[in-house]
């Protein structure tokens, strides 16, 4: 299997991941781009990379702010699970409750993860949907190759929150207990935070042990 490079830049103001995941070729994958888009395009320039698609693991207003903006410039598909539409479209009035300034140009969703096969719009890089509701009705871990971004499903120390938008706490312990029976060994990156790995979060994260339990 190709070895590919992932690269971390937080943004804004509550420190969302967005993720560019390349490999030898030009071509990249965005997920989550959250903000700060002048950032992200940097690093594409420096190391002459060229999107392909935005994938998200869901819509609350911190992972989405620019999103249309590399939507239209790069002319790529944008995915995300059906069940955050309605969260998608009121990004603004979430923004604006939790204080957040500016505005939020909402993109059109081009693939529904439930709805279509991301393997034949995406053939080369391997990747693999995981609905894991609870943070959002339509949460999802996405794995790339042998990676699992999970969003703000599982983080490092912590489980998703269930007061927001969307949230529900016995239905994020169901996908939590999904992802427990994965690899200890698998990477995690999560949606806000550092990378830790299934097997140090089944050790030391005592939100995700009492969930699981």
């Amino acid at each position: 299997m190709i070895k590919i490079n992932i690269k971390k830049i937080t943004t804004g103001k509550w420190k969302e991941n967005c993720y560019i995941i390349s490999k030898t070729i030009r071509d990249a994958l965005i997920i989550d781009p959250g903000d700060d888009k002048e950032k992200i395009e940097n690093y594409l320039h420096i190391n002459d990379l060229k999107l392909i698609a935005i994938l998200n693991t869901h819509a609350h207003f911190d992972h989405i702010g620019a999103v249309k903006y590399f939507q239209n410039k790069y002319n790529i598909p944008f995915f995300l699970h059906s069940a955050d539409e309605k969260l998608l479209k009121n990004a603004n009035l979430y923004m604006k409750l939790f204080n957040g300034s500016g505005i939020i140009k909402t993109p059109d969703i081009d693939y529904y993860y439930d709805k279509s096969n991301i393997q034949e719009v995406i053939n080369n890089f391997k990747i693999k949907i995981v609905h894991t509701p609870g943070h959002t009705q339509g949460s999802v871990c996405i794995f790339i190759n042998n990676y699992l971004f999970t969003g703000d499903t599982l983080l490092n120390g912590k489980i998703g929150r269930t007061d927001l938008p969307g949230g529900n706490k016995q239905i994020l312990n169901k996908s939590l207990k999904i992802i427990a029976k994965m690899s200890d060994k698998l990477n995690i990156y999560p949606g806000h935070g550092v990378p830790s790995t299934i097997g140090n979060e089944l050790m030391f994260n005592n939100e995700f042990i009492k969930a699981t339990q």
